[in-house]
């Protein structure tokens, strides 16, 4: 009979959230662990959670996040890194810059920052077009110079043969 609890547990938790930071909650310090974590307080502080984070709208975030997955509904005002994905709801905003492998920003939300986009390891990243070399007025001028006095010459070269 045990056993069939601790499976039941273990399998209800996979999906679960574990930890809750509640509407009327302000902590301030570092949130570390392995579980899923929900914010519907404020947060001041570093997460750093290999689960999901999930803000709710009336949560607050000031801090860097490291999470398997994040979903803002909220608001995250620091950087953001996941293994998965990131998305941004119509209520939420998240200013900071990101690293993500998946990016998702639903209309209405709001993002202020950079992002940078992980490449599956099966993604071969395409090379730059090299830009042609800039040309400078000088060469400009003298490629110039040398077209108008290469016809000048011909010209001169069949008037003397004329003579």
């Amino acid at each position: 009979m045990f056993g069939v609890m601790k499976r039941r547990e273990s399998e209800a938790a996979i999906g679960d959230i574990e930890t809750i930071i509640g509407r009327n909650t302000k902590f301030k310090g570092e949130i570390s662990g392995t579980g899923n974590l929900r914010v519907d307080g404020e947060v001041e502080g570093e997460l750093n959670l290999s689960g999901a984070v999930i803000i709710g709208e009336a949560g607050m975030v000031t801090g860097d996040v490291t999470a398997r997955s994040l979903n803002v509904s909220g608001t995250v005002h620091g950087n953001a890194r996941t293994e998965e994905g990131l998305t941004i709801h119509n209520t939420g905003q998240l200013i900071g810059d990101v690293k993500v492998n998946a990016f998702l920003i639903e209309d209405g939300g709001i993002f202020k920052g950079r992002s940078e986009m992980n490449p599956r390891s099966d993604v071969v990243l395409k090379d730059r077009p090299k830009a042609p070399e800039p040309v400078s007025l000088n060469d400009l001028e003298r490629n110039t110079e040398m077209k108008a006095a290469k016809p000048a010459a011909k010209t001169t070269a069949a008037k003397q043969g004329k003579h």
